[in-house]
């Protein structure tokens, strides 16, 4: 036998026959945990930071993705649906906003979306909850904004259609 595996034998013999006293284990045993929690509590804190990184993130994106246009003017589809109409609708007059949004400079956007704005609180006025016009339902004044107004959109509507034509 080689002298290694002969020191290696007898250093395993003598280690066999110590007694490890029971303070020493337990000392052990609380620097081990003790060393556990640190390791933990730093990871923790790691976590935690990266989710708050990611919040700070993702929060205004998803709030800037989330905005429809039609929001602006109706409030939420919930407004259209109390008078008839349905998620689609909703959907469909989105699509119009946004294709008036790219065909219109940003001046005439907004005038054309105030104005859009004061055109559907008088129809939601005057739509019950299936969706049918009751026009007897305007004052007389209002019978007449309702006109000016829809005047004053024509010409947007025409920028948005005839720039959608081939």
């Amino acid at each position: 036998m080689s002298i290694d595996k002969q020191l290696r034998e007898e250093l395993r013999q003598v280690a066999d026959s110590m007694q490890c006293p029971p303070d020493l284990y337990g000392r052990v045993q609380q620097s081990y945990r003790h060393y556990a929690n640190e390791k933990r509590g730093k990871s923790m804190k790691k976590r935690i930071l990266i989710g708050i990184a990611a919040i700070i993130i993702l929060i205004p994106t998803a709030a800037y993705a989330g905005t429809y246009l039609a929001n602006d003017i109706f409030g939420s589809s919930k407004t259209i649906e109390e008078h008839g109409g349905t998620q689609e609708d909703y959907k469909e007059i989105e699509g119009m906003l946004q294709a008036a949004k790219g065909k219109l400079t940003e001046d005439e956007f907004k005038e054309y979306t105030e104005l859009t704005k004061q055109l559907v609180q008088l129809k939601l006025k005057i739509t019950d909850e299936n969706g049918v016009v009751h026009e007897e339902k305007l004052t007389k004044e209002e019978q007449q904004q309702f006109k000016q107004l829809a005047s004053k959109l024509a010409p947007f509507f025409e920028k948005i259609n005839e720039t959608a034509k081939p």
